[in-house]
């Protein structure tokens, strides 16, 4: 079985520049102090916002309905929340030292069943250092990577700081997704 196939255009490309905005301005850095929190926040937000998109938003959290999931490795795996049956994986990962390469690797598998995968990497306060050395292009082997996995993948990955960015120039979400491919 191959991934199921993404088209960077129609309704489910238009849901995926919906959630790209949606991203960008979410508050990450005041949301909460663990995964749970930050999944919560932003699940409330993503439903209470449903109408922007023209497919049903499904979370872990939302009543009468279930994220779908994928068979590998002898267990199924669940994004966090997916816009549509197959159309959007949404997975949110807060990293205080690893689960970068973790994260990647759901991306990979949730791919198989969904046509993009966004992948909210939310770095913890301690983990500020990795978030500088990306910005300042330190993390070349890294930035090659998630390019790569957006531009041939359709895993759009998101470097969310949990913390307040003050360094002038420095962006606040590190992301991925290019709107216009």
């Amino acid at each position: 079985m191959g991934f199921e196939k993404g088209v960077r255009r129609g309704r489910v490309w238009d849901d995926a520049i919906a959630l790209h905005q949606q991203l960008l301005t979410f508050p990450f850095a005041t949301t909460g102090s663990n995964e749970n929190a930050f999944e919560r926040g932003f699940a409330t937000t993503l439903m209470s916002t449903e109408e922007r998109y023209n497919q049903e938003v499904i979370t872990q959290i939302k009543k009468g309905v279930s994220v779908q999931s994928v068979f590998a490795f002898g267990k199924k795996h669940r994004p966090d929340m997916t816009i549509g049956e197959n159309g959007i994986a949404v997975e949110l990962k807060f990293i205080r030292y690893g689960g970068l390469k973790d994260a990647i690797g759901q991306g990979y598998l949730y791919r198989l069943k969904f046509k993009f995968v966004f992948l909210v990497l939310i770095l913890s306060e301690d983990r500020k250092s990795v978030y500088e050395s990306i910005e300042n292009g330190e993390e070349k082997d890294l930035d090659d990577t998630l390019h790569h996995l957006a531009d041939d993948l359709n895993i759009f990955t998101y470097l969310v700081p949990s913390f307040e960015v003050k360094k002038p120039g420095m962006r606040k979400v590190i992301q991925y997704f290019e709107p216009r491919l």
